[in-house]
């Protein structure tokens, strides 16, 4: 169960009046939560590409300092991931066309050997457990969130994903403070219908909380009275039975009470558990989203599309946490595949893989045309496994590439970012991503044809 009360840590945001309260209210609950973290966020200003305006919390108080951290003197992966990623095909001073893509990350977790670049930050040199979360409203960054402990392995996946939906409802009250007055009004048209979920919810949040207080104050007055009660027939030693049905009507309001503020506490948890996961829904579709709108751009320009399939299995490895991808297609025999794209396997060892069609789980893929989604080992019955490699879970994800009926190579998954299993959004977005490099495989090969016919 999650550390984090979403109901608290949202009544204390929606209640800040300006940017400062947001950021007081936001480092508090986090320093309160983990006694053993120190949280500072850094707010960034596009003019200067820079981090400025660094804000801590000591004690009850707020800290403030101005600070000029150029983005191009942080630790490059992490500029890679939320401020500049590389550009399509390394061109330079060209702005990637995924650069939206990269600053959906969820998360960044610095090396030790980084620690310095992230000093100013930090307030501390000493730490042994980092991570920087980006506070973003779409695609523009609003502030970097920086996380240390002096504990090992204080930010692990679970922990991680918890901060997250905290971590969006702070993005979304310092977005609705500081873009109030100053957004245009074209942006402000598209993010009313957000504006207006987010309203009726903290409309039904706050109804919630108001039935809750009444049916508290009610029970507390139900309370007392029978108490005083108790204590009257106590007194009085009276045994009337007109005192003896008073007790039993109001013990029978007091337990009706009881039953509706459970009640009502039960639907307002299932309430936030619903929002939570309606917005990781979203934003794992909007990444998929963006993922294609950029690459169908990349296509609709002219490249090379050798080039492209060894870039898209790259790009689709580290935006979805992927640790081990391969693209295999088959020789001109058409008999066998061999590895033509990969990323996570030896180069030495990729060059030399080949497996004839109906061999293995690839072969098998490729000669039945069918995917293979395995979620647990025992979900392959009837596929042999080779066994050849070390992987950090049982699931996998195996596809294959078709274009006008023709088979051009198959496409696998595996060792998905921490041992986490494959899911039915992975299968999708690997069968999208299959279907592209089949397009762009089969258009190579159909140029090959007409050339040698020429």
């Amino acid at each position: 169960m999650s550390k984090f009360d979403l109901r608290d840590i949202s009544q204390r945001l929606s209640s800040s009046r300006d940017t400062e309260g947001v950021v007081f209210e936001f480092l508090g609950y986090l320093q309160a939560t983990h006694a053993d973290w120190h949280a500072s966020l850094a707010f960034y200003e596009v003019s200067r590409d820079a981090l400025v305006s660094l804000y801590e919390r000591n004690g009850s108080k707020l800290v403030r300092r101005d600070v000029s951290v150029p983005v191009d003197r942080l630790p490059a992966r992490l500029v890679r991931k939320f401020f500049h990623p590389s550009a399509f095909f390394n061109a330079p001073n060209r702005r990637s066309l995924l650069a939206q893509l990269f600053q959906a990350s969820p998360f960044y977790e610095p090396d030790a050997t980084e620690g310095p670049a992230l000093q100013t930050l930090t307030g501390t040199p000493r730490w042994e457990s980092c991570v920087c979360l980006p506070l973003a409203d779409r695609e523009d960054i609003l502030a970097l969130l920086v996380l240390v402990s002096p504990k090992k392995n204080a930010f692990g996946a679970r922990v991680v994903g918890d901060l997250i939906p905290v971590k969006s409802m702070a993005a979304l009250a310092l977005a609705q403070h500081l873009y109030r007055n100053a957004r245009p009004r074209a942006e402000a048209e598209d993010g009313r219908a957000m504006a207006d979920a987010a309203s009726d919810f903290h409309d039904r949040i706050r109804r919630l909380d108001s039935r809750t207080a009444e049916l508290t104050d009610e029970n507390r007055v139900k309370a007392d009275r029978l108490h005083a009660l108790t204590a009257e027939i106590e007194q009085l030693d009276q045994s009337s039975s007109a005192y003896k049905q008073e007790l039993t009507r109001v013990k029978g309001q007091l337990h009706a009470l009881e039953e509706q503020s459970a009640a009502a506490s039960e639907h307002l948890t299932i309430a936030y558990s619903q929002l939570t996961e309606t917005q990781e829904r979203m934003t794992e579709l909007q990444r998929t989203v963006g993922f294609l709108k950029d690459v169908f751009q990349v296509l609709a320009e002219e490249h090379d599309g050798r080039d492209f399939t060894a870039t898209m299995v790259a790009w689709f490895s580290e935006h979805f946490g992927v640790e081990r991808c391969s693209l295999m297609v088959l020789d001109p025999g058409r008999d066998t595949l061999r590895i033509a794209a990969h990323r996570g396997l030896d180069p030495a060892i990729a060059g030399k893989v080949k497996v004839r069609l109906g061999q293995g789980i690839s072969g098998w893929v490729a000669q039945t045309r069918k995917p293979l989604f395995v979620r647990v080992r025992s979900d392959a019955d009837g596929v042999q496994h080779t066994d050849q490699d070390a992987y950090n879970s049982d699931s996998f994800i195996c596809v294959p590439l078709i274009h006008r009926d023709r088979l051009a190579g198959v496409l696998n998954l595996s060792n998905k970012k921490n041992g986490v299993a494959f899911d039915e959004l992975d299968l999708d977005r690997a069968q999208l991503a299959g279907s592209l490099l089949a397009m762009s495989l089969g258009a190579h090969e159909q140029a090959k044809r007409s050339a040698a016919w020429s």
